[in-house]
């Protein structure tokens, strides 16, 4: 999207850090103010402000480095340069650095304008938000449970119904189809990144893991098990590339002729 997209009011659930960053900046104005006179003067610039994109991006970091169990309010606060009491000024407790987390794992993204195909343009959609979620993979587990409801979250929302609606889909349909694309993503991208991992901390390679799965498949009786022996070759063969473009497919397909079966019905779409 090219265009500046509207600012999105500030979510209920972080009403309460905006207020207290409010009353904070209030009570601290002058004191900073005086501390920046003398740091300047002393040839020490001042500290890097606070905001929310930087506790994310922190913590991000943090996750990528350590994963989600490194993440600790203490680990933050130091990561920021900060006490840990002073963090709480910024945050409520670790759930909100979470919600963070998750909206910045969104930053950025949106399906392709609707100008182009909508089949296009979802299939480019869920490759871009896979993408990225991938550049953060032991970040992944966050958004799973957790709506993505924060600025970055919403416009992403925004975007891909309205990719879905200028393809012809009723606003209920085209609700429908985005949670049912979005939990497909979400879900193949968590046993992307966490299958791997729970193997590797075992011990295990995961090269080894798939021939030695792989042997025992095809050992198994070919009377008894004919369609998985068959299966064997694409279901050790394939790349988690191929395997998610697949997914992609059926769902574009199956949007499609859910499209098509309101039409032949001749229902005139809102």
């Amino acid at each position: 999207m090219t265009d500046e997209p509207t600012r999105a009011p500030t979510p209920p659930w972080w009403s309460n850090r905006e207020s207290r960053k409010a009353e904070r900046l209030e009570r601290r104005r002058d004191r900073h103010s005086a501390r920046e006179s003398q740091t300047t003067a002393a040839g020490v610039p001042p500290r890097e402000a606070v905001t929310q994109d930087r506790v994310a991006d922190a913590a991000l970091a943090v996750i990528d480095a350590d994963g989600l169990e490194g993440l600790t309010v203490r680990r933050l606060a130091h990561e920021l340069g900060l006490g840990t009491m002073t963090l709480y000024w910024y945050v409520r407790n670790k759930d909100e650095i979470l919600d963070l987390v998750s909206d910045r794992l969104l930053a950025g993204l949106g399906f392709p304008p609707a100008g182009q195909d909508w089949r296009d343009s979802v299939r480019g959609g869920l490759h871009a938000v896979r993408a990225a979620l991938l550049r953060h993979a032991r970040a992944v587990p966050v958004l799973v449970g957790r709506g993505s409801f924060g600025p970055n979250g919403l416009q992403l929302i925004e975007g891909s119904i309205a990719v879905l609606r200028s393809a012809g889909f009723d606003p209920d349909d085209a609700a429908d189809a985005y949670f049912t694309i979005s939990n497909f993503v979400t879900g193949f991208c968590t046993f992307e990144t966490s299958a791997p991992n729970s193997l590797s901390q075992s011990g295990v390679d995961m090269k080894d893991y798939g021939q030695m799965l792989r042997q025992y498949i095809e050992s198994l009786p070919l009377e008894g098990y004919p369609n998985l022996r068959v299966a064997a070759p694409r279901i050790f063969g394939a790349s988690l590339d191929e395997r998610f473009a697949f997914g992609v497919d059926c769902l574009v397909a199956g949007l499609e002729a859910k499209l098509q079966a309101v039409r032949d019905k001749g229902v005139t779409q809102p």
